[in-house]
């Protein structure tokens, strides 16, 4: 089992790919070792973890939120036709 230390250097090591590569391939790999770490200790906190690899999160839910379709306006709905 990974220890906290072990999880900290996995962050620091992956923090400092973060501005050489693509920001989805960084993305996923950093949900692929944080998925390999819940797996291995339950306790594991995955949003901290992504966090400590220099992840925006605030950001990514912005643009996820950005990408959604934009909802019809009441007068459209067909509840109301």
């Amino acid at each position: 089992m990974m220890t906290r230390k072990d999880y900290v250097a996995v962050s620091n090591i992956l923090a400092g790919y973060q501005e050489v590569m693509d920001s989805d391939d960084f993305y996923e790999m950093v949900m692929d070792f944080g998925k390999m770490m819940k797996l291995d200790n339950d306790r594991f906190d995955l949003s901290r973890f992504v966090m400590a690899c220099g992840i925006d999160t605030k950001g990514l839910v912005a643009h996820a939120m950005s990408t959604l379709p934009q909802p019809k306006p009441a007068s459209e709905h067909i509840a109301l036709a």
